[in-house]
């Protein structure tokens, strides 16, 4: 991935991106939109130097023209907002473009999520999505991230997202090998070896059981184990999975001196969205 670029979308991948400061690894199984009236969309941008790194991670209940048109609206706030820090100006665009597409049956969760290398700062704001986990290196331990309800939320007369108690943002502080994993809903609809859903505590007894010194293999590792655990997992459909570390690599000499220069130019566009 270079500077000044969003990437993703809806199809199936199994990723792994380098930015200043942090690695993703991304893992979706997407579905047929028009068949399923919906589908996982993942997105990711990098400023014109690259420490502004963001993604999304968004489930879109809407069919063929609607879900195409929600998508390429969500890319477009992507690109827009691609070199601002902050990020409360996307979630007010976001929140008000959903909501005038509520009249027509579009329903949409989404986790955002906005790193800034030099600070090591990941802002977060989820609108109905699973709570991320938090792997902190010096601990060796994962915990739940939970937020606080937002302003902008509660002051929603129509949401366009998800309930506005549901709706929360939080800065996080990483170190260097701190990791944050996000997931879509399917991954805390799996069942365990008794039958019973996992929901996030489930999820959370897995996640802490993984070798978390092997980031490359451990999304991988958490869906094969699923499916082993219980029969109806096999078919786990629509799952996405965000896997966040914070390293100490910096921006390069030349990503500082041209970033003015692309400042000046498109936005890149490396996306795959299918209806």
């Amino acid at each position: 991935m270079n500077c000044m670029e969003v990437w993703g979308g809806n199809c199936s991948t199994d990723t792994c991106l380098t930015r200043p400061g942090i690695d993703i690894w991304i893992q979706s199984d997407a579905g047929s939109a028009t068949m399923n009236g919906g589908s996982d969309i993942h997105l990711v941008s990098s400023c014109a130097s690259g420490r502004i790194t963001r993604t999304l991670l968004a489930d879109i209940c809407a069919i063929g023209p609607m879900f195409s048109e929600v998508t390429s609206t969500l890319r477009d706030l992507m690109k827009r907002n691609v070199n601002t820090i902050g990020q409360q100006r996307f979630v007010n665009q976001m929140n008000q473009r959903l909501e005038e597409r509520s009249e027509h049956g579009v329903f949409a969760s989404a986790l955002l999520s906005t790193y800034f290398a030099p600070t090591r700062t990941l802002s977060l704001c989820n609108a109905g999505h699973p709570p991320p986990l938090l792997y902190r290196y010096r601990t060796n331990s994962w915990s739940v991230v939970r937020g606080e309800q937002t302003a902008a939320a509660a002051s929603s007369s129509r949401p366009g997202v998800v309930d506005a108690s549901d709706y929360q943002q939080l800065q996080l502080k990483l170190e260097t090998g701190d990791m944050v994993l996000s997931f879509s809903n399917s991954l805390t609809e799996c069942r365990n070896a008794d039958g019973q859903t996992l929901g996030i505590t489930g999820v959370l007894e897995r996640v802490s059981q993984l070798d978390a010194s092997n980031p490359d293999e451990m999304i991988e590792r958490l869906t094969r184990d699923l499916r082993e655990e219980h029969s109806t997992n096999s078919g786990m459909d629509e799952l996405t999975l965000f896997l966040c570390r914070a390293t100490n690599t910096g921006v390069t000499w030349r990503d500082n001196v041209l970033a003015p220069l692309r400042l000046f130019r498109r936005v890149s566009d490396d996306t795959q969205i299918t209806g």
